[in-house]
C-alpha cells in the first residue's frame, strides 16, 4: 500500500481513504475504512478518464455485474455512488491477502492437490458469474484474491452479457490480459462464450501449477499472434501427468472442444475427494498471507540526521571550516 498523494481525496461517500492500493488501465483503488471500522476497497475512475463515455459504461457495466453476482467465491459490492453523481465510485470487501500471482512469485508453484481444490473454488465462481447471464472475460492470477477463507475473484470491468455481443468492445477497449487472454477474444471478441471463461481459468491454473502462462513473448503483437494461431500449440512443460489431459482441453483452440463448467467442477471434486472441506481449510491455511493495511508502516524510516562535519573533520582543515562556515550561516539565518 502507497501513501495518499495530496491530490488524493481524504473521503469517498461515506468511507475515509487511508491509502493507494493499486491502479489499473481506467480506474484508481484506495484503501479505506466504513464509520464502523470496516476496511474496503474503493473503485475510481481515474480523473482524466472521467470524460470518457466508454470508461463510464465500462465502470457502469461493472457496478452492474457486481451487483447481479451472488457468490462466496467473488469479492462482494458493499456500496457504491449514485447514477447522478459525477465521480462514481464502488466499495467491495477488502480482502486482505495477496494476489494468487503476487502469491506464486513468492512462494513458487503450488502441487497438484492444493491446485484442484482452487480450481474447483473458482469453477465454482465462474458458475455462479454465469448464472448471473455475465462473462468474467478477465479471469487471471492477478485477478483472484487468497483471502483467509480462500480464493475469492475480483474485478468485473470487463464483464459482458453470456448472450449476445457486448457493446463495450471496441478498438479501444482492452480485450483482456493477453497471457490469460483465449484465441477468440482477439479473432471473434463480439462472439464470445462461457468457453472464454474456461480458457482463462486453464491458463491461470498453468500458471499455478508451473509459474509459466500457456504462450509467452516479450513482444505484445508476437504472443497475440501465437494465442490466436490454431498452429502454436500452448506449452504444458511442468503440468503434473494429472492435471495434463483436462488442461490441454481447456487451453484447446476451439471454445467447442473445451470442457463446460459443470464438467470441470465434476473432474475437480472427484480429484479433490471426500475431505472437501478439509481441503479447502488447508488451502486457505497455506496460502494466506495477511496484507498490512497501515499505509505509515510502508513508509521507510527516516534517515538519520547527518554529522556535523566540523566534529570529525580534523581541526584547520578544509571540510572542517566549510562545515563551520555553514553552521554559522545557519545559525544567523534562523533567527529570521
Amino acid at each position: 500500500m502507497e501513501r495518499l498523494k495530496s491530490t488524493d481525496p481524504k473521503r469517498i461517500g461515506g468511507v475515509a481513504i487511508r491509502g493507494r492500493l493499486g491502479n489499473g488501465g481506467m480506474g484508481r483503488v484506495y484503501f479505506g475504512v466504513t464509520g464502523d471500522g470496516d476496511p474496503v476497497a474503493v473503485k475510481v475512475i481515474r480523473d482524466e478518464l472521467l470524460g470518457r463515455t466508454e470508461v463510464r459504461a465500462r465502470f457502469a457495466r461493472e457496478l452492474d455485474a457486481l451487483r447481479s453476482v451472488q457468490s462466496p467465491h467473488v469479492a462482494p459490492l458493499l456500496a457504491a455512488s449514485d447514477e447522478s453523481e459525477e465521480r462514481p465510485w464502488l466499495a467491495i470487501d477488502y480482502i486482505r491477502g495477496l494476489s494468487l500471482k503476487e502469491l506464486i512469485e513468492e512462494r513458487g508453484p503450488l502441487g497438484a492437490e492444493q491446485t484442484a481444490t482452487l480450481g474447483l473454488l473458482l469453477t465454482k465462481a465462474l458458475a455462479d458469474i454465469h448464472a448471473a447471464e455475465l462473462l468474467h472475460r478477465d479471469l487471471k492470477p492477478g485477478n483472484i484474491l487468497m483471502g483467509r477463507e480462500g480464493p475469492k475473484v475480483i474485478d468485473l470491468g470487463l464483464a459482458a452479457f453470456l448472450e449476445g455481443p457486448t457493446d463495450l468492445t471496441t478498438s479501444e477497449a482492452r480485450l483482456g490480459t493477453p497471457v490469460c487472454m483465449s484465441p477468440e477474444q482477439i479473432n471473434t471478441p463480439r462472439e464470445l462464450t462461457a468457453a472464454t471463461d474456461v480458457y482463462a481459468l486453464g491458463s491461470t491454473l498453468l500458471y499455478v501449477l508451473t509459474k509459466h502462462f500457456p504462450f509467452q513473448d516479450q513482444v505484445a503483437l508476437v504472443l497475440l499472434h501465437k494465442i490466436s494461431s490454431p498452429n502454436t500449440q500452448p506449452d504444458l512443460g511442468g503440468v503434473p501427468e494429472s492435471f495434463e489431459p483436462l488442461l490441454r482441453r481447456m487451453l484447446a483452440f476451439d471454445p467447442a472442444a473445451r470442457p463446460a463448467v459443470s464438467e470441470l467442477h465434476s473432474w475437480f471434486e472427484q480429484m479433490v475427494g471426500n475431505q472437501l472441506s478439509t481441503a479447502i481449510r488447508n488451502l486457505a491455511v497455506t496460502t494466506y498471507v495477511e496484507r498490512d493495511t497501515d499505509p505509515a508502516e510502508q513508509i521507510p524510516p527516516r534517515k538519520p540526521p547527518r554529522k556535523d562535519l566540523s566534529t570529525v573533520a580534523p581541526p584547520g582543515s578544509v571540510i572542517h571550516r566549510l562545515a563551520e562556515r555553514l553552521r554559522n550561516n545557519y545559525a544567523s539565518t534562523a533567527r529570521f
